[in-house]
C-alpha cells in the first residue's frame, strides 16, 4: 500500500507543476486570453495560486520523504482536494465538461492519498 500512496503522491505532484508554473510565469494578457480573469481584474489570485499548488508539490512528497511534519503530506492532499472541487466547479460554471473526467480522477487520487496517510499517522 505505502508504495501505491508513493506512486500517487508523486502522480499528484506531477500534476500540479505545470500548471502552478503556468499561473505564476504567464503573463496577465496571457490569464485574459486564456479566460483565466476578467480584463481588469487583478492577477493576484492567480499568481497566488500558482504559489499554493507548488508548495502543494513539495509539501506532498518531502514531509513523508524525511519523516519531518509528517501530517503536512495529508495535509497538501486536502489542499490538493480544495483545489479540484473549486476547479469542478468552475468549470462547471463555465459549461467546459472535458475536464470534469480529469478533475474528477485527481480528485479522487487526492482523497485516496489523504485518506490514507492520515490513517498511517494515527
Amino acid at each position: 500500500m505505502n508504495t501505491l500512496l508513493w506512486i500517487l503522491q508523486i502522480l499528484l505532484a506531477l500534476f500540479f507543476i505545470m500548471p502552478g508554473w503556468g499561473k505564476i510565469s504567464a503573463s496577465k494578457e496571457q490569464h485574459i486570453a486564456d479566460r483565466h480573469i476578467k480584463p481588469g481584474a487583478s492577477i493576484l489570485p492567480i499568481r497566488i495560486l500558482g504559489v499554493l499548488e507548488w508548495l502543494g508539490c513539495i509539501g506532498i512528497v518531502l514531509p513523508w520523504l524525511t519523516g519531518i511534519w509528517r501530517v503536512l503530506t495529508p495535509i497538501a492532499a486536502c489542499g490538493f482536494c480544495v483545489i479540484m472541487v473549486s476547479g469542478i466547479a468552475n468549470h462547471t460554471i463555465r459549461k467546459e465538461y472535458k475536464m470534469l473526467p480529469m478533475l474528477i480522477v485527481v480528485l479522487a487520487l487526492g482523497v485516496v492519498v489523504a485518506y490514507f496517510r492520515f490513517k498511517q499517522l494515527y
